[in-house]
């Protein structure tokens, strides 16, 4: 034990509440600190005070004063309200005002209801609704496009904020929507195109494919798919825009195929994807069977 541990366990020490071992080790301790036994004698000393100060006596009237003000509080208990009077009166109006009976009840509180409806159809008359210029549809709609964009931007940033385990998460919980706002679909592109986890843009891609019959989608990912450099996420990049029929990437899966310095099972990946994007529509639904991928860790 050290010196700090040994002072900070003198009181349980002196309870007789620390564990047979630690009290052990403190007594071998203070037998060689002189420091720990000038600490433990001034706790002695001040313990030694402290028992000796007298027990604190309540004071004779202090069984008076409570009585006394229990006395009062009881009286301004009694004491009749000055509301009293006019509650009785509002109370004995109401009661000549509404019949005990419940079938008079009911029908006094449907005749006023019905004249409540026509007095409202009488004097109320729904005003017209204001016409709405070109101008108010264009400021509407730009005001839109900037609380979309400010929505992307903050999402991308509580994503960047977290751990890889808590950003998959997220992405998952603003994916299993059944239909994400346009916005929320922009701001998961963008986290897919800079997040610096290969696990966190391959999750995207994943929950992206639920959505892939969204332009947007696929527009996003077919921009992300040439800037990728992990394999696991342009191979799954490649069988969304495959099972979506996106004949636009036929262009970029050609140079893909092509590329000698981008990784095999990728080229392979795109060589499937151009044989079934380019089998003529009448023919067998193919499906593209996605190359053996490590488990990312």
């Amino acid at each position: 034990m050290n010196c700090q541990r040994v002072q900070d366990n003198f009181i349980d020490y002196q309870d007789g509440s620390l564990p047979a071992d630690e009290s052990a080790q403190l007594r071998a301790h203070l037998t060689s600190c002189p420091t720990c036994q000038r600490e433990w004698a001034a706790l002695q000393e001040m313990t030694r005070k402290l028992d000796a100060l007298p027990v604190a006596e309540p004071s004779p009237r202090l069984r008076e004063n409570f009585y006394a003000m229990l006395d009062h509080a009881q009286r301004d208990a009694d004491a009749p309200s000055p509301f009293a009077l006019a509650r009785s009166r509002i109370d004995r109006f109401f009661a000549a005002l509404l019949p005990e009976q419940p079938a008079m009840q009911f029908a006094f509180a449907l005749a006023l209801l019905v004249c409540g409806l026509l007095a409202g159809q009488h004097y109320l008359a729904r005003p017209a609704a204001a016409p709405v210029d070109d101008s108010a549809k264009r400021e509407v709609a730009e005001l839109r496009k900037q609380m979309d964009a400010v929505n992307q931007l903050v999402v991308a940033s509580l994503l960047q904020q977290k751990s890889t385990t808590e950003r998959i998460q997220a992405v998952l919980t603003t994916m299993d929507q059944k239909a994400p706002s346009p916005s929320d679909l922009h701001a998961m592109l963008t986290v897919m195109q800079t997040d610096s986890s290969i696990n966190v843009r391959l999750s995207i891609v994943d929950a992206l494919n639920q959505h892939s019959d969204d332009s947007i989608v696929r527009a996003g990912v077919l921009s992300a798919l040439p800037r990728e450099r992990a394999p696991l996420v342009q191979v799954a990049m490649i069988e969304l825009l495959t099972a979506a029929r996106d004949r636009v990437a036929e262009p970029v899966f050609e140079k893909l195929s092509r590329d000698e310095s981008v990784d095999l099972n990728v080229r392979a990946a795109a060589r499937r994807a151009l044989a079934v994007l380019r089998l003529p529509a009448a023919s067998p639904t193919a499906t593209l069977q996605p190359a053996a991928q490590p488990l990312l860790t």
